[in-house]
């Protein structure tokens, strides 16, 4: 008997931690049921999941090319976003 997966994250911006899980399920031999979070802030550019994404919450935050950033950001230090690149 197939174990069941539903990939649940806080947020979803591009997908990408999703997939590396979907990996992990299909070599568990399990089954993907879908893909849910808390806050959904992809978009058609960014996102690499194709299936259909259940969330609490649709919003969208505009980005920018380094190089035609609004006035109003520019003295704002860029940070890096995320968990991924955190040294535990």
């Amino acid at each position: 008997r197939k174990a069941k997966v539903l990939i649940i994250e806080d947020v979803i911006t591009t997908g990408k931690s999703s997939l590396e899980c979907v990996k992990l399920i299909k070599n568990a031999g399990a089954k993907l049921l879908g893909f849910a979070c808390i806050i959904d802030r992809s978009n058609k550019n960014t996102l690499k999941i194709k299936k259909k994404i259940t969330s609490q919450i649709k919003i969208t935050i505009p980005t920018f090319n380094k190089n035609k950033l609004p006035l109003s950001l520019k003295s704002i230090p860029i940070t890096k976003p995320g968990s991924r690149f955190f040294k535990w």
